[in-house]
């Protein structure tokens, strides 16, 4: 019975994300659509950002786990890959800003800065990935021909700048400002 209870205050609290956004969250409208008395959430979450942080936590691996997902499959359809098909997985920043979960994922993060159990589950989901993209970056290497050289500190890099707040939740794993320097001098002067 807890764990129904608990899943239908989940399946409300995403529901009123979608419908509402971060910033538009009510606890009452989730106790209601739940059938649930908001000390039943105080009860399971201890407060209202301990809902909102697994909701979103919840939300945000999802996001994260589709594009993964989507580039593995893309990468799994060759046996030898060339320099275009792997620039192939990447999208551009326009098409990016217009995918239909980004408002969201924006949210989420902008959210977390404010939220302590949010951002300690999402450096935790986001240190996970982190590892999984740099499965499937050894997995696109060993596709390559050998004389191509791929530095995945391009792609690394890149991300930390596109979202800087994901500097923050990779934590030691994230790119340290020598490392970015030291990148941004082989970019700018490869022969050097």
């Amino acid at each position: 019975m807890a764990s129904e209870v608990r899943e239908h205050l989940l399946k409300s609290a995403r529901k009123e994300i979608e419908e509402f956004g971060v910033l538009g969250f009510r606890v009452s409208r989730v106790a209601t659509d739940a059938n649930c008395s908001i000390t039943q959430i105080y009860r399971y979450f201890d407060s209202r950002n301990g809902l909102v942080a697994r909701a979103l936590s919840d939300f945000y691996q999802e996001i994260l786990d589709a594009a993964l997902k989507t580039a593995e499959k893309y990468v799994s359809d060759f046996q030898t890959m060339t320099i275009d098909d792997v620039l192939s997985i990447f999208i551009g920043p326009r098409e990016m800003a217009q995918m239909s979960m980004m408002p969201v994922r924006l949210q989420i993060l902008a959210v977390a800065s404010t939220i302590p159990e949010l951002e300690e589950q999402l450096s935790a989901i986001t240190e996970k990935q982190f590892v999984r993209w740099l499965q499937l970056i050894e997995e696109i290497r060993s596709r390559l021909p050998a004389s191509v050289v791929l530095d995945e500190r391009a792609i690394t890099i890149d991300l930390v700048m596109l979202m800087p707040y994901y500097s923050r939740l990779l934590g030691a794993n994230a790119v340290s400002s020598d490392e970015y320097i030291a990148w941004v001098r082989h970019k700018l002067f490869p022969a050097q």
